[in-house]
This record gives structure tokens, C-alpha cells and sequence, in this order.
């Protein structure tokens, strides 16, 4: 059978980053298809409220790309590291 190796803080703290990021984004998605939805519908009839919707929608983007991008970078970096056997 298989050993299951010892956990550590740093594991913890991981997973821990990666979770918080995931729901911070998915906190942040139906606000982000809402702001998508109201710029579709009114950017032909009211082009300064589709400008505010689109605005919102992209900062929404923005925001939830570089929460997974720097969680996914710490995550990474957080890494057991391998002992080298020669």
C-alpha cells in the first residue's frame, strides 16, 4: 500500500490561496455576464449606458483573470520542492 505523505503548512496555505482565489472569481462572475447581458442590450439604443456596462464588464474580466493568474502563480511557486538524489 501506498504512503500518504505528511502535510505541511506550506500545502495548507496553497490550497488554501488557490480555493479563496476561485471563489473570489466565481463570486465575481454573474456580476461580470450581468454587466455583459445589459451592455448587449443596450448598445444600440443607448450608447453612454453601453459604454458603463461594457466598462463594468471588462474591469469584472480583468479583475477575475488576474485573481486566477496571480493565485495559479503562487500556487506554483508554493510547490513542494524535490530533493535531489543523486
Amino acid at each position: 500500500m501506498a504512503e500518504i505523505a505528511p502535510r505541511s503548512a506550506r500545502d495548507a496555505i496553497r490550497w488554501g490561496l488557490l480555493l479563496s482565489a476561485v471563489a473570489v472569481a466565481g463570486f465575481r462572475l454573474p456580476r461580470t455576464c450581468g454587466a455583459f447581458r445589459d451592455w448587449h442590450e443596450v448598445r444600440l439604443s443607448d450608447p453612454s449606458a453601453a459604454e458603463l456596462d461594457r466598462l463594468t464588464f471588462a474591469a469584472n474580466a480583468v479583475a477575475i483573470a488576474i485573481i486566477l493568474v496571480v493565485a495559479m502563480g503562487v500556487f506554483y511557486l508554493l510547490r513542494p520542492r524535490r530533493s535531489k538524489q543523486p
